[in-house]
């Protein structure tokens, strides 16, 4: 025995446990997080509708722009979609317009239409925040029936200075029935 010092022994079986401890408990934390975030995204996929009387609005998200007002009304046999839209991006065209679908609650789309918005180029105010927007208006010849979903949705005109081709409405959804 040496003078002064008492001998330490070491535990030789943990002296690697508590990293791996700790290493399994950042791997179990970020696994959590991600499967959270997962399930919290499938969720979250219709959390976007509105309802308005006896229907419901969802605007389909957008990395361009911004829908507000949105209002869906019956004037007599026409169902009104009125509602503004704002740049999100100031980097963009600006061109374009909105598709709007109605689709009953068993997943028919009962009429689609594609609509213009005024000002025609959606304004970009240099240094601002927010920008000013453009307002749409859409009148459909029909009279949906009750929990019926009146998607609307923007479609950015391409680089080509070619008419928008009418047969794409991105409102419509890409599994509707067909009605067959």
């Amino acid at each position: 025995m040496r003078c002064g010092r008492p001998a330490v022994q070491r535990d030789t079986r943990t002296e690697g446990v508590s990293m791996t401890r700790g290493a399994n408990a950042f791997f179990w934390v970020l696994i959590s997080l991600a499967a959270a975030a997962w399930v919290s995204g499938c969720t979250i996929e219709r959390l976007h509708l509105v309802q308005m009387d006896d229907l419901y609005i969802e605007p389909i998200p957008s990395s361009l722009v911004h829908f507000s007002n949105i209002a869906v009304k019956q004037d007599g046999k026409d169902l009104v979609i009125s509602g503004a839209l704002s740049r999100r991006n100031p980097s963009f065209s600006g061109a374009g317009r909105v598709d709007v679908a109605v689709v009953s609650p068993a997943g028919r789309v009962i009429d689609a239409a594609t609509a213009p918005y005024a000002p025609p180029i959606l304004p970009k105010t240099p240094g601002a925040r927010t920008h000013r927007s453009s307002h749409f208006e859409v009148r459909l010849s029909c009279d949906p029936p009750p929990s019926s979903i009146v998607r609307i949705a923007y479609h950015a005109k391409g680089v080509s200075s070619d008419l928008m081709p009418d047969s794409e409405n991105f409102a419509v959804p890409c599994d509707y029935d067909y009605g067959g």
